[in-house]
């Protein structure tokens, strides 16, 4: 028999390889043959314990328990959630904090791991005008419905634990969801795998139930109450024995979000509001008089209000599905307030429409005599203009104070959004009539003025009222947001003060000027007063935001 060449002996010893190869699976293969062939998850035996024995029963939920003398801060339980979960690199659903204090007359080092606490009245499910959450009516737990989330945000500032995040790339809000798919099939949640103290675990809870005295070992008023949401998240310790614990964080204050296209749609549409009350006052008031006026005042405020609310797209992560805003208003304050700013809208857009067509519908109508019905009919629809626009800067004011956040108090919110009102609208008037050169008494000029000045000055004070919470235990959150004013924010801060000031002086030497006289500086100083009041309402909206400096869990 000839021997085989060299070549094909080497291709034989080849092929013999690669099929042997083949008959031996991969870790990859030989994973899916052993988690069919498995009675349960392949880890069961390290967590069984862990997990409740029973799934939930009438009147029970799942809740995470956290046994605070087994955990040691080493974030096993944050890399273990990013990883299974897939998150992106910045996006972290559990975190890590620390608390420090005293117990049983001891310093006290705690370290904590905090994510969402599943609650009963969830406040993020309570708020979201997309109806983009749920609490699962077996399990309690409450999930976040991606596909349905428009990005507002609004979640974020309902929940008192900042649980959860928004995900700019994304456009949508994202959080904890128990690894519902996971405890479904009988396997633990990521955090309690990769706990290496087994400091996390799944207990079943009683619903209605007071949790107070179990909920986490710190100073009253350090953490958000209890009270606001129920949450669900037990917190014990054999060894923390009548702590006085507070956050490692406790005084450190880092200035917020700026939502600056939200911020700028509320003093577009406040403005808009303050000239249409002004227009309609001053109708009442002089009559026919100032009729010329009443165009372009009503064409101003429509054409602000569409601005507005075309602004206020800016701010949503996901603005093509902003249809589904409205979805969540029997219990959204926000769902609300855009109904009412779509009537508002709308309603302003025909009340300048009714001006501008009048000159067309008199003469044609002057033949039958039937012209009656424009003035009631243009009266109507400011009069239900003004209301609809009150009534969102109602809804505007309870969308914060819902939060229960001390910064956005009902007293202060209110005199903000309100107050804008008062302080815009009449410098608007004001600078609009004269630049048409259709205003000329100096009796209204003067009113208009004294108003914007009072409310500015009014609502400075109110800002400004904010520093003597300066170095307050009491009023801890306050005392926070105090020393972001004073401290890095203290430059926009004398910037709106500075507004304010430049758009007073201005009002102040137009009123100087002689009576009668014409004087190309009026409509210039009226301007100026304008713009400045405008840019000073803005950075105090700026301001609004961005220092509100409420506790949420604890932090390192």
């Amino acid at each position: 028999m000839s021997a085989v060449p060299a070549e094909l002996d080497a291709e034989i010893r080849l092929l013999d390889l690669l099929l042997e190869e083949q008959r031996s699976l991969t870790p990859v293969e030989r994973f899916p043959e052993r988690h069919a062939a498995a009675d349960g998850p392949l880890q069961e035996r390290y967590y069984r314990d862990l997990l409740p024995s029973t799934a939930p029963g009438p009147g029970e939920q799942y809740a995470f328990r956290v046994d605070l003398d087994q955990c040691t801060g080493c974030k096993a339980c944050v890399t273990a959630c990013q990883s299974l979960n897939g998150l992106d690199a910045h996006e972290t659903w559990r975190d890590v904090g620390l608390l420090l204090g005293e117990a049983a007359g001891e310093p006290v080092q705690q370290t904590v791991t905090t994510t969402c606490h599943h609650c009963e009245d969830p406040a993020c499910l309570n708020g979201c005008p997309a109806r983009a959450y749920e609490k699962d009516p077996e399990t309690g737990i409450v999930r976040h419905l991606d596909d349905q989330c428009i990005g507002c945000q609004y979640c974020i500032l309902k929940c008192p634990y900042d649980v959860p995040q928004y995900d700019a790339s994304r456009g949508i809000v994202r959080k904890c969801d128990m690894c519902t798919g996971r405890l479904s099939a009988g396997e633990a949640p990521a955090c309690v795998q990769g706990c290496p103290n087994q400091a996390i675990s799944i207990s079943l809870v009683t619903k209605g139930r007071d949790r107070q005295a179990a909920w986490m070992p710190v100073l009253t008023g350090a953490i958000p109450a209890s009270s606001i949401t129920r949450p669900t998240t037990q917190y014990v310790s054999g060894r923390l024995k009548q702590p006085t614990l507070f956050p490692a964080n406790q005084s450190i204050a880092n200035a917020n979000d700026a939502h600056t296209p939200l911020a700028l749609m509320m003093v577009a549409v406040q403005l808009s509001v303050g000239l249409l009350i002004v227009d309609r006052l001053t109708g009442s008031l002089v009559g026919a008089e100032v009729s010329g006026l009443r165009n372009a005042w009503s064409v101003a405020a429509a054409s602000i209000a569409v601005l507005g609310q075309a602004g206020a797209f800016l701010h949503l992560g996901r603005p093509l599905y902003a249809f589904r805003a409205v979805l969540g208003w029997r219990t959204s304050w926000m769902s609300r307030e855009i109904l009412a700013l779509g009537a508002f809208v709308g309603l302003t857009i025909a009340y300048a429409a009714s001006w501008v067509a009048t000159p067309t519908l008199e003469s044609t109508l002057a033949l039958d005599g039937t012209t009656q019905w424009i003035p009631a009919l243009r009266n109507s629809l400011g009069s239900l203009a003004v209301s609809f626009g009150l009534l969102s800067t109602y809804c505007s004011v309870m969308i914060y104070v819902d939060t229960r956040r001390p910064f956005w108090s009902i007293e202060t919110t209110s005199l903000r959004f309100f107050g804008s009102i008062v302080v815009l609208g009449p410098v608007t008037a004001l600078a609009l009539g004269l630049a048409v050169g259709e205003l000329q008494y100096t009796s209204l000029a003067i009113s208009l003025s004294i108003v914007s000045v009072a409310a500015v000055a009014l609502k400075l004070v109110l800002e400004l009222s904010i520093n003597r919470y300066r170095g307050s235990i009491e009023h801890d959150a306050l005392a926070r947001s105090a020393e972001l004013i004073v401290g890095p924010l203290r430059k926009v801060s004398a910037l709106r003060c500075g507004a304010a000031i430049v758009a007073t002086a201005s009002l102040v030497l137009l009123l100087c000027i002689p009576r009668g006289a014409s004087h190309s500086a009026g409509p210039l100083l009226a301007t100026a007063s304008f713009v400045s009041f405008v840019v000073g309402e803005s950075l105090e909206r700026h301001l609004f935001f961005r220092a509100e400096a409420a506790r949420a869990m604890p932090g390192l």
